[in-house]
């Protein structure tokens, strides 16, 4: 009896350290995409364009959903609708902040997440499920884009759906609910409505179904699920037909299949690039062949890999910039890892040891040149904006429309993108943006009316608020115009001053603050 006890006293505060354990990946994950939706800025092409799908040329007010299906369809045809209906309906329920627009790629994240647990626990071993949430949490261009206005982390959900559900029909031993045959067709169908690469991991799931599968009655409802998956996306051929047309006439500095592979590797353990060799070894020469479970998604994950570097040598897709698109092989990567991990001996300085390596290579990742590149952190660097975010968040910074807002930098412009944006969110009588150009003359950007000179500035604008980064302006930088600030005007005080803003309203002498 007090044996009894006692193992059921150690499988009970297992039980309690597994669900810290997973709950600590998910706040991490939670932590991580929430940190920055606001202080990174707008300033990419990609979520500027996802806006106008959304909000034509209001930020206020969204378009029907009709209107952002046309607009996918007519100026980015190589998208699918689905994440722009969703964002659209989520702006009308939510609003059309941009930390709320952002927002929802983190549920997205967190979704995927939960289910890529749920994935990787069909083979009932709680600690592969674990250890693939663990893997996938803690993946640096996952988390990056888990902050992002785009699609790519409801991806790895979707593929989930799909994966999870055939898996289900496949090995059901019993007739099994029609809500399940809709489910995976409906999941088909879905993926590619969100991206055409899709099709990537539905080739992969057709393979193995045509070549692993005993052929039978049910091989046979299976086949026609996934007909009826492909079925569903008829409507939107034309569309993509169209995008084709632009891709092929577009020019890409592709990667070749070792490239490919290594750089897949390097996505996926955070440039840690032993980590999916060894998983590869430890896979190919353990004694006990892994469950059926574990054979189906370690054959999966190859044959989407496989399927993708024979897309890559066809036409260019896997290119350094653009890996993003390679978060749909997040469910597989990470399940495929995680039973690498499960076959690895279980004494705790062992598993202690490896968890510590991969957090410290997320840590390490995050910050070096490969992450950059992948992630595209590289070319935001060149549209880098002043903080503008915080006269919309700060609740002690009220911008009056008569106002004009004048930020500077050193050397770099803003894109129009930025401007258009902010202009429209923040509502200013102009936003005015100073910077030296490559020969080290001043440059004036505006959102209305052009300014020529400093002295037109002062003519037009009898108050504006100073805005910029005090760690890449100051008065060594741009010592001019801060001296020019403060001849012409005089401050009303700092609204803000932390390490990443400085935000300070000025108006003429003569007049009050």
């Amino acid at each position: 009896m007090l044996i009894h006890n006692d193992s059921s006293s150690a499988r009970l505060i297992e039980s309690c350290l597994h669900l810290l354990a997973a709950l600590a990946c998910m706040l991490f994950a939670w932590h991580f995409g929430t940190k920055g939706l606001t202080r990174v800025p707008l300033a990419n092409h990609d979520e500027f364009r996802t806006l106008s799908h959304i909000f034509g040329r209001s930020v206020n007010t969204p378009q029907s959903l009709q209107e952002t299906i046309t607009n996918v369809a007519t100026t980015s045809e190589q998208h699918g609708p689905l994440y722009f209906i969703l964002l659209n309906v989520w702006s009308r329920v939510a609003g059309s902040d941009l930390f709320i627009l952002r927002l929802l790629s983190t549920y997205f994240a967190l979704l995927s997440l939960a289910a890529i647990y749920r994935l990787a626990g069909i083979s009932r071993l709680r600690r592969q499920a674990l250890a693939a949430l663990f893997i996938v949490s803690l993946n640096a261009l996952f988390l990056f884009y888990s902050r992002e206005l785009r699609m790519y982390t409801l991806l790895p959900f979707l593929v989930v759906w799909i994966v999870w559900c055939y898996w289900r029909l496949l090995e059901a031993t019993e007739s099994v609910n029609w809500r399940t045959w809709l489910s995976l067709a409906l999941g088909c169908g879905l993926i590619l409505y969100l991206h055409y690469f899709g099709i990537f991991i539905l080739a992969a799931l057709a393979i193995y179904h045509l070549v692993f599968v005993r052929k039978n009655r049910r091989w046979i409802h299976i086949t026609l699920a996934l007909i009826a998956g492909g079925l569903i996306f008829l409507p939107w051929l034309p569309t993509v037909f169209k995008g084709l047309e632009g891709f092929s006439s577009k020019s890409f500095s592709g990667m070749n299949a070792l490239e490919s592979l290594v750089s897949l590797g390097n996505v996926y353990s955070n440039d840690f690039w032993i980590l999916p060799l060894g998983a590869l070894i430890i896979v190919a020469w353990y004694r006990k062949p892994p469950g059926k479970p574990q054979q189906f998604l370690l054959l999966l994950t190859f044959l989407a890999i496989a399927v993708l570097l024979l897309a890559n040598e066809i036409k260019p897709i896997l290119i350094p910039k653009r890996l993003r698109y390679m978060l749909l092989l997040a469910p597989l990567m990470g399940s495929g890892l995680a039973i690498a991990w499960d076959f690895l001996p279980r004494r705790a300085p062992v598993q202690f040891l490896l968890a510590a390596v991969w957090i410290l290579s997320f840590f390490t990742y995050s910050q070096n040149e490969n992450s950059y590149i992948a992630s595209k952190r590289k070319s935001l660097e060149s549209l880098h904006a002043p903080p503008f975010y915080t006269l919309v968040y700060h609740p002690n910074i009220d911008v009056r429309s008569t106002e004009a807002v004048l930020s500077l930098h050193p050397s770099r412009k803003i894109t129009w993108i930025t401007g258009d944006y902010y202009q429209k969110l923040i509502q200013p009588s102009n936003l005015v943006h100073i910077y030296y150009d490559g020969g080290g003359r001043m440059t004036i950007q505006t959102t209305g009316l052009p300014i020529s000179s400093l002295d037109e500035f002062v003519s037009r604008h009898a108050a504006f608020w100073l805005l910029y980064d005090p760690q890449e302006t100051d008065e060594r930088s741009m010592g001019d115009i801060f001296w020019w600030t403060r001849n012409y005007y005089r401050s009303c005080g700092k609204h803000l001053e932390e390490s990443h803003a400085v935000v300070e309203r000025y108006v003429r002498d003569s007049d009050p603050c």
